[in-house]
């Protein structure tokens, strides 16, 4: 494409000169050193140089300007078309998480870029505001003994793990949505990932006790 543009560009001046329509087309035997012969017969530098000069102080460039006419499509950007804002809306089916795009009533994403922004400035409780608390925040029940996820019945108020029949050592876990489908994908991969929250639980009793 950026090739392209460049044979177009001493097309054009040829074209523009010799007052025809040019063709340069794959299917034609058109090369670049045609073209620049024409341009050459037409009293132009054969690949496309101009001599130009600094409009504030009048002297001549020392560097030659590659120069041309390209047609070009004007992009319908208009800021009525793309101001968009949300406070709340709808979620993902899937995920929980905001839809997106503006015709949605979509969130507005915040990606990898703003959060290694956030993560450079410090503001832990804003990162969590917005990629947790704001986004997708879910709760789960996790068995100590082995880390996979329980069962919660809290209407009953009973927890099970069917992995190890542990029915007692469950401890509740705040995770994105997203997380908890990454790990129920990962188990119908015969791949069950485990979330240890015993060190968690000593850390928190120490400080307490410190405290």
């Amino acid at each position: 494409m950026t090739i392209g543009q460049l044979i177009e560009c001493i097309m054009g001046k040829v074209a523009a000169h010799m007052g025809k329509e040019g063709d340069a087309t794959p299917f034609t035997d058109v090369t670049v050193d045609n073209i620049s012969k024409a341009l050459h017969k037409c009293g132009y530098q054969m690949r496309g140089f101009e001599t130009m000069y600094n409009g504030h102080t009048g002297r001549r460039l020392t560097a030659m300007i590659f120069l041309g006419p390209t047609y070009y499509q004007r992009l319908k950007h208009m800021v009525d078309d793309k101001i968009h804002s949300r406070g709340r809306g709808p979620v993902q089916i899937l995920t929980r998480q905001p839809a997106e795009g503006r015709s949605r009533d979509g969130g507005l994403r915040f990606g990898e870029m703003e959060r290694d922004c956030m993560i450079a400035h410090g503001a832990a409780h804003f990162l969590k505001e917005r990629l947790f608390d704001q986004s997708d925040a879910y709760r789960v029940h996790v068995c100590e003994r082995c880390g996979l996820i329980a069962i919660a019945n809290l209407k009953k108020n009973s927890f099970e793990c069917r992995g190890c029949k542990n029915k007692t050592d469950i401890v509740q876990v705040h995770i994105p949505y997203a997380c908890k489908l990454l790990f129920q994908e990962l188990m119908s991969m015969a791949i069950a990932p485990r979330m240890l929250t015993k060190d968690v639980k000593a850390s928190k009793d120490h400080k307490k006790k410190g405290a």
